[in-house]
């Protein structure tokens, strides 16, 4: 590749980057609804025609930074990391681990998209399709945790994913650390605590 044809391929990456930062704080400060593409165009410093032809429209800014939320918060590792272990208090930790990388990590891009579900269909069915994910993830860890002789067993399973899937879902760690001033490793924390005295015998190694 020529020299030329790598720097405009540099330029067109950080174009891209400078228009979805700014679309990402727009949504934040503003809203989905009420942010438009010239707002957008604006904020990055670019022609409303540049947003179209680097990016999309709307619902594709906010899909591509969707795309960040696994890369970011490095879901697949952790994941079968996760599905690996043969201890169930580290499988149970490592949950714990995956949905504070995505609070922590993309927590203001999953609020983009739950504002965004309140006025765009399709964005509406990708919220759904991800909260559908972080429940069969609890669901799936929880059989791991009975698989490994972890799981209490006075408790239903679907009764263990539901308070897996609750305790990490996203708004129990916006709630500790945006509402209560928690540091990310003292929620962290208190959620291993309080998921591994709900969920598993003890002694669970």
């Amino acid at each position: 590749m020529s020299s030329g044809k790598s720097r405009r391929a540099v330029q067109a990456a950080e174009t891209q980057q400078l228009i979805l930062n700014a679309a990402l704080k727009l949504f934040i400060s503003k809203g989905y609804g009420a942010s438009s593409i010239s707002d957008i165009a604006a904020e990055a410093g670019v022609a409303v025609p540049t947003v179209y032809t680097s990016v999309g429209p709307k619902p594709q800014l906010l899909r591509r930074l969707l795309d960040w939320v696994d890369e970011q918060a490095d879901i697949p590792a952790l994941a079968a990391e996760l599905m690996a272990s043969n201890e169930p208090v580290k499988a149970l930790g490592l949950q714990v681990t995956i949905t504070r990388q995505l609070a922590e990590r993309c927590g203001d891009i999953l609020a983009a998209l739950a504002s965004a579900a309140q006025v765009d269909e399709d964005l509406a069915r990708l919220y759904t399709e991800g909260r559908a994910r972080h429940i069969e993830g609890s669901r799936k860890t929880t059989e791991l945790l009975r698989r490994l002789h972890g799981l209490r067993a006075d408790l239903a399973p679907e009764r263990a994913a539901a308070l897996l899937g609750t305790l990490t879902g996203p708004a129990v760690w916006a709630s500790l650390t945006r509402d209560y001033g928690w540091t990310f490793d003292e929620a962290e924390r208190w959620i291993r605590e309080t998921l591994g005295q709900q969920l598993l015998v003890s002694g669970a190694g």
